[in-house]
This record gives structure tokens, C-alpha cells and sequence, in this order.
């Protein structure tokens, strides 16, 4: 049996063994349930593990011709509406 071992913050690490085996992702939400003095870790939400390129293109930028951006100009939150992903 896979054991592991509390920080000093009341954080464990679960095994990568007992990660795989039951599916466990980051994100993924568990409860605590004490049954009479024994623990049982339950599994209430998983989550799927996200593709950084699924992400690609949610925002449009239009380019005015011949002008040049500096990144330093560029921020990201002013082109969305909330959770519309339209710009203003």
C-alpha cells in the first residue's frame, strides 16, 4: 500500500500510482469523510486536463497598417467583454 507523508502546511502528496490508477488530475476536488476514526478520500469532481492550444485565437486583434505594438501596450483584459470573447 502506497503511503505519503503530511507538510507542515496539512498538504499530501498522493502517489503518481494511486493518481493514474483512479484518474486524479490537477483541479480535481475530494472530500474527507471520517467513518469512526478512518478516512476516506471520495472523489467529488474530476477534472479533464486542459490543451494550452485549445485556447488559441480566442481573442482578434485588428492591426491598423504600418503601426507597430510594443508589448508593454498590450493588455489582454480590455478586449474581452465579460466571458464574450468579443472585443470593445
Amino acid at each position: 500500500m502506497a503511503s505519503a507523508t503530511l507538510t507542515e502546511k496539512g498538504q499530501i502528496v498522493i502517489p503518481a500510482r494511486i493518481r493514474e490508477r483512479f484518474g486524479l488530475t490537477p483541479g480535481t476536488q475530494v472530500e474527507f469523510v471520517d467513518e469512526g476514526g478512518v478516512l476516506r478520500l471520495i472523489v467529488r469532481r474530476r477534472i479533464a486536463p486542459s490543451e494550452p492550444a485549445a485556447g488559441f485565437g480566442m481573442i482578434k486583434v485588428t492591426r491598423k497598417a504600418g503601426v507597430q505594438r510594443r508589448l508593454s501596450e498590450f493588455d489582454p483584459a480590455s478586449l474581452v467583454i465579460k466571458g464574450t470573447g468579443r472585443r470593445k
